[in-house]
C-alpha cells in the first residue's frame, strides 16, 4: 500500500492495490516506508497496560470552608500505533440502501411508524503519524466523510452491531478471519430530531420523538492489523487538527471530535 496526501487537506489517503497482492503498507507523506504487515493480526488481549478501562489515580487536593479535602481524579488513557502497522487491501463495493438523501428519509419515515426510532452506530478508530493522532474515515467521492459504522437491526445489541458493521464496512472478506473488535467507551451521542439532516448532541426541548440516536463509540486498534476497503470508498487517515472546528469540510459530528477526544491521554507506541 502507498500513502497519498490530498491536496485540499491534510489527511493522508490509503492507496490501496487489489486485495489478494497486498502485504505492505507505505508510511507518511514525508518518509515512503514498506513494511511487511501480512502475517500480523491484532491480538485484543486486554491489560492494565493496554486497556482504557484501566485509569491511573491521582490525588487531588480541594479546599472546603477552611478545610484541605483529598479526591481521586482519573486519566484515561488511549494508545495507539502507528499508521504503518496497519494493511489495508480492497473488496467488493458496498452501497448505501438509498438511492438518495430524499429516499433514505422517507424510509426512515416509513419505519418509523412500525420500529419507532433508528439507532445507529459510528466506530472512532485512531493511530497516529509522527505522534499525532489521526481517526481513520471512509471518504465517497471527494468531499463525503463518514466514520466506520450505519444503522442497527431491530433488537440488535449495539456493540454486537458495531462489530458486525465494522467487518461488512472495513473488515476482511474471509469471514473466518475477521477482525476481534475491541468497542470500549461510548464517547458520544447525537439525536436527529426530524426526518431532515440536521444532528445534534442533545434533544431539542421541543422534541419529544427524536427521530434517530447516534451512538459514537471508541473502538481500541491493535498493535497491528488488516483492513479491507470497499472499492467504491477510500480510506483516510484525517490528523485531530485538521477536523478541528472544520464542520464545512467534515459535518459537525466528526468536527467534534477533537473536543471530545481531549478527555483522553494518548499513548504513542
Amino acid at each position: 500500500m502507498s500513502v497519498g496526501t490530498n491536496s485540499t487537506n491534510n489527511s493522508t489517503q490509503l492507496i490501496r492495490p487489489n486485495w489478494p497482492e497486498t502485504n505492505t503498507i507505505a508510511s507518511s507523506p514525508t518518509h515512503s516506508t514498506a513494511l511487511n504487515n501480512s502475517s500480523s493480526l491484532p491480538s485484543y488481549t486486554p491489560d492494565e497496560s493496554n486497556n482504557i478501562n484501566a485509569p491511573s489515580k491521582s490525588s487531588l487536593a480541594i479546599h472546603d470552608n477552611g478545610h484541605l479535602l483529598e479526591s481521586t481524579t482519573l486519566e484515561r488513557t488511549i494508545q495507539t500505533y502507528p499508521l504503518t502497522n496497519y494493511t489495508f487491501g480492497t473488496k467488493d463495493p458496498l452501497y448505501e440502501r438509498d438511492s438518495s438523501v430524499q429516499a433514505r428519509f422517507q424510509r426512515m419515515r416509513e419505519e418509523f411508524t412500525t420500529l419507532g426510532i433508528r439507532r445507529s452506530v459510528e466506530a472512532v478508530l485512531l493511530v497516529h503519524e509522527h505522534n499525532l493522532p489521526h481517526i481513520l474515515l471512509l471518504q465517497l467521492g471527494t468531499t463525503f466523510f463518514k466514520l466506520p459504522g450505519g444503522e442497527l437491526n431491530p433488537g440488535e445489541d449495539p456493540t454486537e452491531g458495531l462489530k458486525r458493521l465494522l467487518n461488512e464496512t472495513i473488515g476482511r472478506p474471509e469471514s473466518s478471519e475477521q477482525n476481534n473488535w475491541l468497542v470500549e467507551d461510548v464517547i458520544g451521542n447525537w439525536w436527529r430530531p426530524n426526518f431532515e439532516a440536521p444532528r445534534y448532541p442533545y434533544i431539542p426541548a421541543h422534541i419529544t420523538k427524536p427521530k434517530e440516536h447516534i451512538r459514537l463509540y471508541l473502538v481500541q486498534l491493535g498493535e497491528s492489523a488488516m483492513f479491507a476497503v470497499p472499492r467504491n470508498y477510500k480510506l483516510v487517515a484525517a490528523p485531530l487538527f485538521e477536523l478541528y472546528d472544520n464542520a464545512s469540510g467534515y459535518g459537525p459530528i466528526i468536527s467534534s471530535l477533537p473536543q471530545t477526544l481531549s478527555r483522553f491521554n494518548f499513548i504513542y507506541n
